[in-house]
């Protein structure tokens, strides 16, 4: 029989990299975090953590994050049907998903889940290709992700899909496309990306204009609504999701470069052992998707 609260210590560690922000996080001195995670390991016969910087999780201990994972809702959803005030009942949900979705249509979804639901949301902002490995690792109880294969344990299902299309304010177009969308003109002035992980400028052009090779100047901004306004101050051209900057467009602030676009499909991932609450916030997302992405 395992201790949940060893097990929770442990889960909090390898989450959070550290014992120290799992002691702050836990309400525990570093030195109870560390005596429990030593007792949990001294039960279970093998080491659940790497101490390395930052601390992760070993085989065995991805395997009790996700238990502890899965155990955490169940206990949380339990909780909720006991209460007697079923409308002042709230239930913390961890979920992993991508910053342009949380630009576009996921608060929408979010505020619904809260509104009818009282699902508190406790997010994790990753990239779409990175958000998966939140999920198997066990840290979050869901995630949006643009990978359709399902992790072993899980399951997953497509909710649509973002549209991106290239865009410059009309000043910065004006200043270096006037020649029109060449393989100079892209590689030759500034763009943005998110970060280092961020490659889909590059497959926006190995799909629609493969003469262009290497990767522009570029500012790195890691932020959905720091990228747009980059590009409305002028600072480069980029991809940006319609549903972001639809009034933009609409209003002459933002021109489309060209008429191409690359669609990134978006995919819900959860465990297949699930609790109520969580078929639920599958189900709203999956509605919510359907009204707001391309099917």
């Amino acid at each position: 029989m395992l201790d949940y609260k060893l097990l929770e210590a442990m889960a909090a560690v390898a989450r959070l990299g550290s014992f120290d922000r799992a002691a702050k996080e836990l309400g525990l001195t570093q030195s109870a975090v560390s005596q429990r995670v030593k007792l949990l390991e001294q039960r279970l016969g093998q080491p659940l953590l790497v101490r390395a910087h930052p601390i992760r999780p070993t085989q065995a201990g991805l395997a009790l994050m996700r238990h502890q994972q899965q155990v955490a809702m169940m206990e949380s959803t339990l909780a909720a049907s006991l209460t007697e005030e079923q409308d002042d009942s709230h239930t913390p949900v961890r979920l992993a998903v991508n910053a342009d979705s949380l630009a576009t249509w996921l608060p929408a979804a979010l505020a619904r889940l809260y509104r009818d639901h009282g699902v508190l949301s406790q997010l994790t902002v990753e990239d779409e290709e990175l958000t998966l490995e939140r999920l198997r690792r066990g840290e979050v109880a869901g995630c949006i992700s643009a990978h359709t294969r399902a992790v072993q344990g899980c399951r997953a299902h497509r909710i649509g899909a973002l549209r991106y299309r290239l865009m410059a304010t009309p000043a910065f177009a004006d200043r270096h496309f006037t020649g029109g969308i060449t393989e100079a003109t892209l590689i030759g002035c500034p763009t943005l990306t998110y970060g280092r992980d961020d490659e889909l400028l590059n497959r926006f052009f190995a799909r629609h204009y493969p003469q262009v090779t290497g990767r522009p100047p570029h500012h790195q901004l890691p932020s959905s609504q720091g990228f747009v306004d980059a590009v409305l101050q002028h600072m480069g051209y980029a991809l940006l999701p319609e549903l972001q900057v639809s009034e933009a467009l609409s209003r002459g602030k933002l021109r489309l470069l060209c008429d191409d676009h690359i669609d990134v499909p978006l995919f819900w991932h959860s465990w297949r052992l699930q609790s109520p609450v969580m078929e639920m916030v599958g189900q709203v997302l999956s509605a919510e998707g359907k009204q707001r992405l391309i099917q």
